[in-house]
């Protein structure tokens, strides 16, 4: 009763403005991740470590939404390398979605305003090759304090830092252009809904995904969209992943500008039965769905 009143209350109130912008994936093995995604046509920009224990690399995109984030602990000792490598002791694959805002502080008042219980802002940061010292904070964290597997977010603002001038970012060879919407399994749409009562609005229609034997409850947000899948093939993917994981990010939809360039690069390890888009499962993907396709562009 409380999560349907409350999310009764915030389908009417304003959102803040969350944009999609990062996956993180967490892998064994950096280097041999990092093989994986540039033999699936992505172009992979190193990254750094994190004070708490963990290392990255990533998939940057060009079209102004996100990356993906290959994410493996380096001192399992240390907080984010011991819940890295917890996680990875039930296998590889996506736990976190970030979402960019503008203000972190605001977020903070929004989404205590609204009745979620809210961990932050929490600063952080990464040590890149060549610093030897972590650097001031480059970014604002927060998260939520009730853990939920159907809300797997965090919302993050960046810290614009005039010593590290943006760069162009690098195009990929199968011309992964942004991240579109992230895919999330869950048993209950309507109860996952309401805890992200602020984060976007709900749409009005439900949306069919064949592929991954679903239908899902759209979370639309400033930029990029949240799945809310519910099985409806008992032997899908989604029903699976259910199954066998739990609820959690099933796989990421990424946008593409050139579908047939899209196909040369993933050659063979492309499954899917749509000719509107190239589908890679977990197996080939460090433990996620990858469908990829001229979302938007039709």
């Amino acid at each position: 009763m409380y999560q349907a009143a409350l999310f009764s209350a915030c389908m009417f109130a304003q959102s803040i403005e969350a944009k999609l912008d990062h996956v993180v994936i967490a892998v064994h093995d950096l280097k041999a991740a990092e093989r994986v995604y540039s033999g699936l046509g992505f172009t992979i920009t190193p990254g750094g470590r994190h004070p708490g224990g963990t290392q990255n690399s990533a998939a940057v995109f060009s079209g102004g939404s996100g990356y993906l984030e290959l994410l493996t602990p380096y001192d399992a000792s240390l907080p984010d390398g011991s819940e890295v490598a917890q996680l990875l002791e039930h296998g590889e694959g996506a736990f976190e979605l970030g979402l960019a805002i503008d203000s972190a502080e605001q977020a903070a008042r929004d989404l205590s305003a609204a009745g979620l219980k809210i961990k932050g802002p929490t600063p952080g940061t990464i040590v890149r090759p060549g610093e030897k010292e972590p650097p001031p904070p480059r970014w604002w964290i927060i998260s939520f304090a009730d853990k939920d597997p159907s809300r797997p977010v965090f919302l993050v603002q960046y810290i614009p830092d005039p010593a590290r001038p943006r760069t162009p970012r690098p195009p990929h060879p199968n011309t992964a252009s942004s991240l579109s919407a992230v895919l999330v399994a869950v048993n209950d749409p309507e109860k996952a809904a309401a805890g992200y009562g602020k984060i976007g609005k709900l749409s009005p229609t439900e949306i069919e995904l064949p592929e991954f034997g679903a239908i899902a409850k759209e979370i639309v947000l400033a930029t990029g969209s949240i799945f809310l899948m519910r099985a409806t093939d008992p032997s899908g993917p989604t029903a699976q992943h259910l199954k066998t994981q739990g609820e959690g990010i099933l796989g990421v939809r990424l946008a593409v500008t050139d579908l047939d360039e899209t196909r040369r690069a993933i050659r063979k390890k492309n499954v899917s039965k749509d000719e509107q888009s190239v589908l890679v499962p977990p197996e080939n993907a460090d433990g996620v769905w990858l469908q990829l396709g001229l979302w938007g562009r039709q």
